[in-house]
């Protein structure tokens, strides 16, 4: 009989209460800590646990701690995820799992030293539309890849940005990093390493509030030799209107669309493949009104449940965990590579 898991969490903003709500469900928590210190009262005060303003008094005062949750800004992920290894415990990292692939390297190191591992969120993974094209594309189905294209099409109000973290450089990092980073793990996940990638970029609606761009455009060619292209932005006026993937073959289409990668299309010339297609589509969960919802904007499919459940077997019976830190490594790598053209525009 194993003992539960003993949940730290490092952060009690928006995404906090997914976390906590998963970590209580397969574990306990025993700690929150933010910087605003009323704000992690309340979240401490909601489940019952102290509440600290830092994690070295965290570290200091705590009795019994398997695993700390790092739900911070971008910037801090990777300074935070090493004191808590050098602690004694292992890192469950919000993504991305850090800005620099310099620093998850650092992290891997420290990983070794100590001992303790490194897990990533990258929830997008599990989306049934996406399991299933990955599945698909594992089986060579669909003939010869001819492109992709992914579309990202967001709403980040003025309010999102004003007087946060979100939207600086240092702590944000870029709209590629907060908003669109699933997809781009999930264009690694399917295709694998990128070989060149060309991009632009604009701050067409959210000048002097962001230190980056609100829209770009890119162009991706993969070591197999697929093409990619993506085109993204935040300024939707409402809501979030589509985050697609869309793979065109010598089979046809199939796509992951809706406004989060939560509904599955297919057009098939192959007679065979079609009828496949129109099992798989039919055996799919009904994922509407599912994204995380933050209230004045909304994110991703909420899938930190399946998150969870696999950190849990990993933990408690060493099983491998859905995602490897190399991989999240590749898609932050893949990133910067993709922010290189920042210097030329």
């Amino acid at each position: 009989m194993y003992s539960p898991i003993h949940f730290a969490l490092i952060g009690c903003g928006n995404i906090a209460t997914e976390h906590a709500t998963q970590i209580t469900r397969v574990g306990k928590l025993v700690a929150v800590v933010d910087t605003n210190l009323h704000r992690a009262k309340i979240l401490g005060d909601q489940y019952g646990v102290p509440f600290f303003e830092t994690a070295s008094a965290l570290y200091a005062a705590v009795q019994q701690l398997d695993i700390v949750v790092i739900a911070t800004p971008n910037g801090l992920h990777a300074a935070q995820a090493i004191e808590a290894m050098q602690a004694g415990y292992h890192v469950l990292v919000e993504k991305p799992i850090a800005l620099l692939g310099a620093d998850i390297l650092q992290m891997q190191t420290v990983s070794k030293q100590t001992g303790k591992q490194i897990f990533s969120v990258m929830q997008n993974r599990f989306n049934p539309p996406v399991k299933l094209i990955h599945e698909l594309l594992k089986q060579q189905v669909l003939g010869t890849i001819h492109h992709v294209q992914v579309n990202c099409f967001w709403h980040r109000s003025a309010s999102y940005y004003i007087n946060s973290w979100h939207g600086t450089m240092a702590l944000d990092g870029g709209t590629l990093f907060t908003q669109f980073s699933h997809f781009i793990d999930l264009l690694c996940w399917f295709f694998g390493k990128v070989k060149t990638a060309e991009a632009a970029f604009k701050n067409t609606d959210h000048q002097g509030l962001i230190e980056f761009e609100d829209q770009g455009s890119i162009q991706l060619k993969f070591e197999s030799g697929i093409k990619a292209s993506m085109d993204y932005s935040v300024n939707e006026p409402i809501a979030n209107k589509e985050g697609s993937i869309t793979i065109l073959s010598s089979k046809g289409m199939i796509k992951a669309g809706g406004s989060y990668l939560n509904t599955f299309e297919y057009e098939v010339n192959d007679t065979a493949l079609s009828a496949e297609l129109q099992k798989q589509k039919a055996a799919l969960p009904n994922t509407v009104g599912m994204p995380n919802d933050y209230g004045h904007y909304k994110g991703s499919m909420r899938n930190h449940h399946q998150v969870y459940d696999s950190l849990q077997t990993a933990l408690l019976y060493q099983t491998p965990y859905y995602t490897t830190v190399e991989e999240a490594k590749n898609t932050i790598e893949l990133i910067n590579l993709i922010y290189q053209a920042r210097k030329l525009n």
